[in-house]
């Protein structure tokens, strides 16, 4: 299995401020709108680290490739000071959940993306991130997923892969635990989702696999539209 594709979603560590939480809207979703960015805005996005050029105009190709689909626009800044900031050294790929960025000290960053450019998935990866960074969760925590898991086997996977090894808590953060079915607002499951981890069948009990989801999904632009709306 691929191990750079299976990213992390961080929660802040930080207390929040108390002004950005009375001004954010409360109610949660598939996308959590408690997380969302205002409508129209323009996410500044920085660069951490010193990637090259080249590996930064495919990191801007694929955050784009959102942008059809939400009302927000993105400004990649010189700099290290913006909304979301990523950092491209080591090898894992996580991000904040939407504007959780906010609430994270400025000289950290908000999402990491440690796979190579030259990787397969590279800009799956990418769109997966900042499908985060926009406030949509994990596919595969739908609460009508129903993914027949093989617990112990998933647990073993993650806790011993070389790469990002997660702990028994993580995974049940990361793969595990749906959405709280009273605060969802449901779109039927999709297995098609690019928030889909992908699953093989060594993880489930009997024959259920998903396989790693490439595209952004009719549905994943369906909720953007809804969510961003223009």
């Amino acid at each position: 299995m691929d191990t750079f594709h299976y990213c992390t979603l961080q929660k802040p560590s930080k207390e929040p401020n108390p002004k950005d939480i009375n001004n954010r809207r409360q109610k949660r979703s598939l996308v959590h709108y408690a997380k969302l960015w205002p409508s129209r805005h323009t996410l500044k996005i920085a660069f951490m680290d010193n990637p090259t050029s080249e590996h930064k105009k495919n990191i801007i190709a694929a955050a784009e490739k959102w942008l059809p689909y939400i009302s927000l626009k993105f400004e990649f800044v010189e700099g290290v000071e913006g909304d979301i900031r990523i950092a491209t050294e080591g090898v894992v790929n996580s991000s904040f959940l939407g504007n959780d960025a906010l609430d994270i000290f400025p000289d950290s960053p908000t999402m990491n993306l440690g796979i190579a450019p030259e990787h397969e998935d590279f800009e799956t990866v990418v769109i997966h991130e900042f499908g985060h960074a926009l406030g949509a969760m994990h596919e595969h925590q739908h609460p009508k997923a129903q993914i027949p898991w093989n617990k112990e086997n998933v647990y073993n996977y993650y806790q011993n892969r070389p790469l990002n090894p997660l702990s028994r808590n993580e995974v049940d953060d990361n793969i595990f635990t749906p959405f709280d079915d009273a605060d969802a607002l449901y779109l039927p499951y999709d297995r098609q989702s690019i928030m889909h981890h992908p699953v093989s069948n060594s993880l489930t009990l009997g024959n259920w696999e998903n396989p790693t989801n490439r595209e952004i999904s009719e549905k994943d632009k369906q909720l953007m539209r809804l969510i961003y709306p223009r």
